[in-house]
């Protein structure tokens, strides 16, 4: 599982086993040792929740834990959804944008960097481009 913090949001992107997994069990978890101690390692995590009515984030000193509706992670890893998001207030005008996403293959990356990843859906409209002109032609740049 991919974890990204940018700006305002936060974003966690599964492979497939991962989201196998989350259909199975609930939760899933990473960690990253950042030290010797056990003070020194951060965990990020995605649960499925029946007492959460929309998405959220809890940041506790050690770890993120990223709290979804059990209707909205069934509906997420039984069908080609892509993503789940929402916003959480955060005081004030200010929000924090959550969002889940099945991890894609990317186009330009090889076999190991896309090992476990979905079928990225541009995967054959790629693949005609390049064969059509040698030239790429994706409105993504990738």
């Amino acid at each position: 599982m991919k974890l990204r913090l940018q700006y305002n949001s936060i974003r966690l992107r599964l492979k497939r086993s991962e989201v196998e997994q989350f259909a199975r069990l609930g939760r899933v978890e990473e960690r990253i040792v950042l030290g010797s101690s056990h003070d020194a390692t951060f965990h990020y995590t995605l649960e499925a929740a029946s007492e959460v009515p929309s998405p959220e984030v809890v940041v506790t000193a050690r770890s993120i834990i990223v709290r979804v509706p059990i209707r909205d992670a069934v509906r997420w890893a039984s069908t080609d959804e892509v993503n789940i998001e929402d916003r959480q207030s955060v005081g004030g005008p200010a929000t924090l944008r959550i969002l889940i996403e099945k991890d894609f293959a990317c186009l330009d990356g090889t076999e190991e960097q896309n090992a476990d990843s979905f079928p990225n859906p541009l995967a054959s409209r790629e693949c005609r481009a390049q064969s059509t002109s040698g030239i790429r032609h994706d409105e993504y740049g990738t």
